[in-house]
């Protein structure tokens, strides 16, 4: 179902360097893995009508992989949101226009549940009965898609990251008060806190289970 996982890999490689502070001694790499990265942005939705094929808006989220593969993800948008601020903080200059960035977080606002959580592809639609109808003997529960911790911590800490981003940068985003996307992230922690089992411990779906989902939990 995809072309790579290259968005998703540079992403998390930016980040890296950018929390060693050795960014200036990887300027060259990091330069590229900006360029990657502003060109991977989705540029516009897919065409109309979005609810006669059941498609979410597009419009600048990051895909898995490349813009060619172009499918929106909470956290693949969230995390190359949180690239190209990092990329930024090195640089003293944006990677993508302030008016990509609010695109993006339309884009995850619009992922975030009811229950405070984020999925993965869609918002969940309907109810778990359905996955009698999961024809899969590998994967469970794919019919439905569900809010997670891995996906609701990347969506929590690229809002975090965009209201940061706008105080040290002196910018204001008329699109999305303070108010609100504090009341996303509010929601978004609350949804986390409640799923997490008597152990101490959260299970993650995605990744290597209770490591993968502890080690996005960088709030």
């Amino acid at each position: 179902g995809y072309n790579g996982s290259q968005l998703w890999d540079t992403a998390f490689a930016v980040q890296a360097v950018a929390a060693t502070g050795l960014g200036p001694k990887f300027a060259p790499c990091l330069r590229r893995a900006a360029a990657y990265v502003e060109a991977s942005q989705v540029l516009a939705d897919a065409a109309p009508p979005l609810g006669k094929y059941c498609r979410h808006i597009s419009k600048g989220a990051w895909p898995f992989s490349t813009q060619d593969h172009g499918w929106p993800i909470s956290d693949c948008s969230s995390e190359g949101l949180k690239a190209a601020i990092a990329l930024a903080r090195e640089f003293g200059e944006p990677v993508v226009s302030f008016a990509r960035m609010e695109d993006c977080m339309n884009v995850i606002l619009s992922y975030q549940n009811r229950g405070g959580g984020w999925a993965t592809y869609e918002n969940t639609r309907s109810f778990a009965a359905l996955e009698l109808l999961n024809p899969a003997e590998t994967f469970g529960d794919i019919i439905v898609d569900y809010s997670y911790v891995e996906c609701s911590s990347a969506c929590i800490t690229a809002v975090a990251a965009f209201l940061t981003h706008c105080d040290r940068a002196g910018l204001q985003s008329a699109r999305f008060p303070r108010a609100r996307l504090e009341e996303a992230m509010r929601r978004g922690t609350a949804f986390i806190r409640s799923i997490q089992r008597a152990d101490g411990s959260w299970y993650g779906p995605w990744g290597v289970c209770f490591t993968y989902a502890r080690w996005m939990l960088r709030m």
